[in-house]
């Protein structure tokens, strides 16, 4: 969470707690992952004169495709891909119209609507037209845009049209066109032309990531030695902490604790180097501490060229190259964090403000990655860290839609807050810690079999009882054991002048005693422990 962006994230998150995950009903199967091979029955792929006919008997639909397109479905509990050197296609079913448990619905104009925000940013976006239209008696939204070409993308596919087909009242088929070659205003008419429904129901599958080996990366030793002490199967938690330095000294004292794990945060602050990087790494370790090292763009200000946008057209090469290069020599071990919760709207890298298209932050992550594997950072753990539930919750912007890849991360961060209920006239309401962790700890945990960490956390004040809620946090974290480190954010959101979110460790004495108690003895708190009654502190 960086104060820059927290006005941004405070609404965005008041509208997460409103939403359903609308893609939470697929029942995905996982791989393992030696395996090569798709399941059979997911589609099939035959000519249909001129185009290629796919058919996905996961999303439940037939449209013509060009032929020269390859099919990736190694994600389809989520989307489809086809594919080749000069143009990508990619497929998701979007459930609308779904009366969720909350009483919350969206509409097909809404989800169509909010998905082209990013046309607002005319500076780097380019609209050719935008309509409705009704094809074979079905009501199709079609739109056809340009962005500025990025320099350092190969093959950038930087024009695109997008087809919203409402395949029925509670459905609509979203078909993403991006493509290296400019094409005119009706070049993939057909796309809409030749679908139509057919039987779906074939279990989704996603391809499971595989696990990270420290004898398989190209570390020191220092750093894997580390990363097996903190994230072997067996190791246990870990806690961290974001604080500012110059109050930690005094908060380790009142809870009669170091945190081995210390969360900072740094942005792209000019072109040239950042300011004060190796003060920032050396201090910590003088203390005894690793840095969570996140790293984010500018602040993006109205009437800009989006920084993404700018980093992928070279002007901050030699900013990432300085970065890079004092990262690996500090050479003690260092959690890198690049670009957090990027499935997050109020994120200037997300899908959200990038065409749609969560594939360019993929490029921005494997090219800042380029830096450091150039400056030979054997330090460096790569975080890849989502939103622990994507907004919007359109599938597109599912968080899978936005992993780098195997070779780029080395464990799997989680984000989510319990963000109390200042915001309860917009649906905001207070969360455990269980009702937050369980269903994203199952999902990710059978997604990945990369370490998991909980990048940053905490429980804010308003709408119910924060001590009871971290007693029952301590209390229920052993039911999470891939969660190898968990950082608590102990800081503040507000809205205006106001404060909307303590999340605070030190916000009372209670909460104080709570976090000393266990934090000392932890873990506590495990069935059968007789020695340990959570009552105590509640």
């Amino acid at each position: 969470m960086q104060k820059s962006s927290i006005a941004i994230k405070r609404f965005s998150r008041v509208l997460l707690a409103a939403f359903l995950s609308l893609g939470a009903g697929l029942t995905p199967v996982f791989a393992d992952e030696t395996e090569k091979e798709l399941p059979s029955g997911l589609y099939a792929h035959y000519r249909d004169g001129a185009y290629s006919r796919f058919d996905n008997y996961v999303g439940g639909y037939s449209i013509l495709v060009d032929p020269s397109l390859e099919i990736d479905m190694s994600l389809s509990a989520v989307c489809a891909t086809l594919e080749n050197a000069e143009l990508r296609m990619q497929i998701f079913n979007q459930p609308v119209n779904v009366q969720t448990a909350r009483g919350i619905q969206v509409d097909a104009n809404s989800y169509i609507s909010y998905s082209y925000r990013f046309l607002e940013n005319t500076l780097d976006h380019t609209l050719a037209y935008q309509e409705d239209r009704v094809v074979n008696g079905r009501e199709v939204h079609i739109a056809k845009w340009d962005r500025r070409p990025l320099l350092r993308v190969e093959n950038d596919k930087n024009h695109y049209m997008c087809i919203d087909i409402r395949a029925g009242d509670f459905e609509i088929v979203t078909i993403l066109i991006a493509s290296a070659l400019p094409f005119e205003e009706e070049a993939y008419a057909y796309v809409a032309a030749g679908f139509y429904p057919i039987e779906g129901g074939a279990t989704p599958y996603i391809r499971r990531s595989a696990a990270t080996s420290s004898g398989e990366r190209n570390w020191n030793s220092e750093t894997a030695a580390f990363f097996d002490h903190y994230f072997d199967d067996s190791a246990p938690l870990t806690w961290g902490l974001f604080e500012p330095f110059d109050k930690l000294d005094d908060l380790e004292s009142r809870l009669d604790y170091k945190f081995p794990i210390l969360l900072e945060y740094t942005s792209l602050e000019n072109t040239v180097r950042h300011p004060d990087l190796i003060n920032r790494l050396r201090s910590a370790h003088v203390r005894g501490a690793t840095l969570e090292l996140t790293l984010q763009p500018a602040t993006w200000l109205p009437g800009e060229i989006n920084p993404v946008y700018r980093i992928l057209n070279g002007e901050y090469d030699a900013f990432l190259k300085n970065y890079a290069e004092t990262t690996a020599g500090f050479a003690h071990p260092v959690l890198f964090r690049l670009c957090n919760e990027m499935d997050g709207d109020w994120c200037n890298y997300s899908g959200h403000t990038l065409s749609r298209d969560p594939q360019i932050y993929k490029e921005l992550y494997r090219y800042v990655y380029g830096f450091f594997e150039e400056a030979g950072a054997d330090n460096v753990i790569w975080i890849w860290n989502p939103q622990g539930q994507y907004f919007p919750t359109f599938t597109w912007n599912h968080s899978l839609m936005y992993y780098p890849g195997d070779a780029y991360a080395d464990v799997i961060g989680l984000t989510l807050y319990n963000t109390g209920t200042y915001y309860a006239h917009v649906g905001e309401q207070w969360k455990s810690f269980t009702e937050l962790y369980d269903s994203i700890y199952c999902d990710f945990a059978a997604n990945f079999q990369k370490p998991l960490m909980i990048t940053e956390f905490a429980s804010a004040s308003m709408g119910g009882d924060k001590n009871r809620w971290i007693v029952d946090m301590f209390e229920n974290l052993y039911r999470y054991p891939r969660f190898k480190i968990a950082v608590w954010w102990s800081g503040f959101d507000y809205d205006g002048d106001t404060v909307s979110r303590s999340y605070i460790i030190d916000e009372t004495p209670e909460t104080m005693d709570t976090f000393r108690a266990y934090l000392k003895n932890y873990p506590p708190g495990r069935p059968g422990d007789d020695d340990w009654k959570k009552d105590t502190f509640i």
